[in-house]
C-alpha cells in the first residue's frame, strides 16, 4: 500500500497544527500579587523539579540547592541566571514551534517571576509545614537517568597542559554484556580522576576551559559472530556526545541494541585546558526489560548542511541557511542544533510538498551546553517524502559573545572549538510508505479519542 495524495494532504493539516505553538501548562505553586513568596511554598517545588538533579552534593553542579540553607546565599544569582534563561540550560524558544519535550527542566514565565519576587523580597524561608517532602536520590547515584543498569568507562588518559587539539580514537572497551539488551536511555560524563569536583568559585559544569572532552562519537562494535551485520557490529548503538549534553532518552518504539560481547569504541575530540588533566569518559545505560520488542530498529541523523561558512570579524548577526530534502518519509525524534563557539541560534522549518510551511522549532545556542531536545512521542513530527527542511543559523563573532576567543578573526568551517560548524544532528526514523500511512492513521486516531469520551483535548 502506498500513501495516497489524500492521506498526505489530510496529514499535512494535522502536522501543521502540531507545529505551531503547543503549550502545556505546568503545575506550580500560585501566588497572589500581594502574597509573600517563600522558599517552602513556592521555590522548593521548582528547585526539586528543575534544579536538584544537578545541584546536589556529589553531582555535577558547583553548589547544592537541596535545602533553604543551601539556596539562600545564592538567591540573587538564581534570580539572575533564571531571568536570563541561562539556568536551567534549555534554550528552546517558547513562543514558536513544538513545546512538548521529554525530560524538560525549563521554567515557565510565572516560575521565573516567582523566583525574582522571592529574591527581591528577602528570600524568606516560610512556613516549614509548606515544604514538600525532600527528593530521594539513591546513594552514590549522580546520574540524571536514575541508577544505571550498566556503566562502561573508557581507559584513563592524560592530556598535557599545552597541546594541540586531538582528533582520533581511544582504546575500545568491552561492555561486559553476555546477552543482547535494548537501550532505553543513555548518559555520558567526563570524569576527572584524582581531581576534586568543581566548586562554586570555579567555572560551571560545562565551561570550555574546565573539561577536556569537546565531543566523542561512541558506538558499539565487535559483537557476537553472526550472519547479520547488526550482530557483527555490536548492535546499532551510536551517539555523538558533546560538551554539556543532556541524557538521551529514546522513544519506546525505537530499538537501540547493545549486543552481547560488544565493545564500545571512542572517536574523540580533546582540547587542553592549561593544566595537565587526567580524564576518562563514563557511559551509563538504562535498559528496557528483557523481552522488549521494538517497532523500529534503526534511526539516523542528518549531517553538515554546508561547509561554506563566511563569518566576518566583529559581526553579531551573521545568517546561514541550508536545505535538506527528504526523499522518503520520516519520523523526526529530536531537535539538535550543533554550531560552535560563535553560534547563537538555530531554527528548523518544514516546507511540505503541498506548499505549506511550519516552523518546527527555534532555539538559542550556547556551546558550553550542547542540548538535545527529544520530542514527546505524540508530537514528534511525521514528515512525508518530499518535505524540505530549511535550517537557519545565526552567529555572533564579537566580544559580546564570551565563547569567542578572538573576535578580530574571520571564522569559517573547522573542527576546532574556536572554528565554526553548521550541523543539524536531529535523529530521524526513516519509514516506508506503508509505515508512514499507519503512523498518520494512529496519530489522528489518538487525537480524536479524547473528544469521543467527553474529555478535553491535551
Amino acid at each position: 500500500m502506498r500513501t495516497s495524495g489524500r492521506t498526505i494532504l489530510r496529514f499535512l493539516g494535522f502536522t501543521c497544527a502540531a507545529a505551531v505553538v503547543i503549550v502545556t501548562p505546568r503545575l506550580a505553586a500560585q501566588s497572589s500579587p500581594t502574597e509573600q513568596v517563600t522558599f517552602t511554598k513556592h521555590i522548593a517545588p521548582i528547585l526539586q523539579r528543575s534544579c536538584q538533579n544537578c545541584h546536589r552534593p556529589g553531582s555535577i553542579a558547583p553548589m547544592s540547592l537541596l535545602t533553604y540553607e543551601d539556596a539562600r546565599p545564592w538567591a540573587r544569582a538564581i534570580k539572575r541566571r533564571t531571568s536570563a534563561r541561562e539556568m536551567p540550560p534549555w534554550f528552546v524558544e517558547k513562543n514558536v514551534g513544538i513545546q512538548e519535550f521529554k525530560d524538560d527542566p525549563s521554567l515557565t514565565d510565572q516560575e521565573i517571576a516567582l523566583i525574582a519576587r522571592w529574591a527581591d523580597g528577602g528570600a524568606l524561608r516560610g512556613n516549614p509545614a509548606d515544604l514538600p517532602p525532600a527528593r530521594h536520590f539513591a546513594e552514590g547515584n549522580d546520574w540524571t537517568i536514575g541508577t544505571p543498569d550498566l556503566v562502561v568507562s573508557s581507559r584513563e588518559g592524560i592530556l598535557k597542559a599545552l597541546a594541540p587539539d586531538y582528533f582520533g580514537p581511544l582504546e575500545p572497551v568491552p561492555t561486559g554484556l553476555t546477552e543482547d539488551r535494548y537501550v532505553k536511555a543513555v548518559e555520558f560524563r567526563e570524569v576527572r580522576p584524582q581531581l576534586a569536583a568543581p566548586t562554586a568559585k570555579e567555572p560551571g559544569r560545562a565551561a570550555l576551559n574546565l573539561f577536556v572532552v569537546h565531543h566523542a562519537v561512541i558506538a558499539a562494535g565487535g559483537g557476537e559472530d553472526s550472519a547479520t551485520p547488526e550482530r557483527r557490529t555490536g548492535g546499532n548503538f551510536n551517539v555523538v556526545w558533546e560538551l554539556g549534553q543532556n541524557a538521551t532518552i529514546y522513544p519506546d518504539t525505537l530499538g537501540v541494541k547493545l549486543a552481547a560481547r560488544s565493545m564500545l569504541t571512542w572517536d574523540v575530540h580533546l582540547h587542553s585546558v592549561g593544566q595537565e588533566m587526567p580524564y576518562r569518559i563514563a557511559v551509563a545505560f538504562k535498559f528496557h526489560p528483557k523481552g522488549y520488542a521494538p517497532k523500529y530498529a534503526n534511526s539516523a541523523t542528518f549531517g553538515s548542511l554546508t561547509y561554506d561558512l563566511d563569518i566576518p570579524a566583529g559581526e553579531s548577526n551573521v545568517r546561514v541557511d541550508g536545505l535538506y530534502t527528504l526523499t522518503r518519509p520520516g519520523l523526526l525524534l529530536s531537535f539538535e542544533p550543533h554550531l560552535h563557539s560563535s553560534g547563537k541560534r538555530m531554527c528548523v522549518d518544514a516546507l511540505y510538498p503541498d506548499g505549506r510551511r511550519a516552523t518546527l522549532n527555534c532555539a538559542g545556542y550556547n556551546h558550553n551546553w550542547v542540548k538535545v531536545y527529544y520530542y514527546k512521542d505524540h508530537v514528534a513530527p511525521l514528515l512525508p517524502a518530499g518535505t524540505v527542511l530549511q535550517v537557519t543559523a545565526w552567529y555572533d563573532n564579537t566580544a559580546g559573545n564570551p565563547r569567542v576567543a578572538d573576535p578580530r578573526n574571520w571564522k569559517g568551517w573547522g573542527s576546532r572549538s574556536i572554528d565554526d560548524m553548521f550541523f543539524l544532528l536531529s535523529r530521524i526514523v526513516w519509514l516506508s510508505e506503508d509505515e508512514f500511512s499507519q503512523e498518520v492513521t494512529a496519530r489522528e486516531a489518538s487525537r480524536r479519542r479524547p473528544a469521543l469520551t467527553g474529555q478535553n483535548q491535551p
